[in-house]
């Protein structure tokens, strides 16, 4: 009986624990969808904080079925983050710090790429119009999410992102698909690299895909109406 007691325990203490941990999605879904849009929060955040956005893109986007999902891992004092952040703002860019940072953002492509998996076969969507997008984490989620799926997704926007950059861990190597890529910063952002923006349009370049650049004058790290009018834009 005492043996069954700790089975009962020890099970229990798991299934709390990856209750508490696993990937969870908030998702709206017409009638008939022909399009899919994935929109991936920020540090500290979760899927809830994206979905504000879907106010503003349904009424264009009838057709779409959008999708929010919450990182895995619990951010330091609130919400959810898909990699760790030891430090914010130019620190950030330092090699260590951030080879760091992509270990957990590679290893967490794969909640991602599950997703995109389910969206394909549960809703029967081309993998080419589902589109995905994110904001700071998110932004660099997406980026990396999109070029190592195993087939060529839609439209890809990275929002106020973390850079892109290579790292031991993430080479050309690692690069499956060349998507169509939008990235929008404001030229008042504090929270990641003021270089940020040519950090990833340089390893882009490198990898021969030309992104749309579209830096919103006096943002800081956020996303206000015009930078949402240049990603509705590139959507349609």
């Amino acid at each position: 009986m005492k043996k069954l007691f700790c089975t009962l325990v020890v099970t229990l203490t798991f299934l709390l624990n990856f209750s508490a941990n696993a990937l969870e999605t908030k998702s709206y879904i017409p009638e008939n969808p022909t399009r899919a849009l994935i929109l991936i929060h920020g540090y500290s955040g979760s899927g809830e904080t994206m979905v504000w956005i879907k106010e503003r893109l349904e009424p264009l986007f009838p057709d779409t079925a959008f999708y929010f999902p919450t990182a895995p891992d619990k951010a330091p004092y609130a919400g959810y983050q898909w990699f760790v952040i030891p430090e914010l703002g130019e620190g950030m860019s330092r090699e260590d710090i951030y080879q760091e940072m992509m270990k957990d953002a590679l290893r967490n492509t794969k909640h991602l790429h599950k997703l995109v998996k389910e969206i394909r076969q549960t809703q029967n969507i081309a993998y080419e119009n589902i589109d995905i997008a994110g904001f700071s984490q998110g932004g660099l989620m997406a980026l990396l999410s999109a070029l190592t799926y195993e087939a060529p997704l839609g439209k890809v926007i990275s929002l106020s992102g973390v850079p892109l950059v290579f790292t031991p861990d993430f080479t050309p190597s690692y690069v499956k698909n060349l998507p169509n890529i939008l990235l929008i910063q404001g030229d008042k952002d504090n929270v990641i690299p003021k270089d940020s923006l040519d950090l990833t349009r340089q390893t882009l370049n490198a990898l021969k895909i030309s992104p749309v650049i579209q830096e919103i004058p006096n943002m800081s790290h956020t996303i206000n109406a015009e930078a949402l009018q240049e990603f509705q834009t590139f959507l349609k």
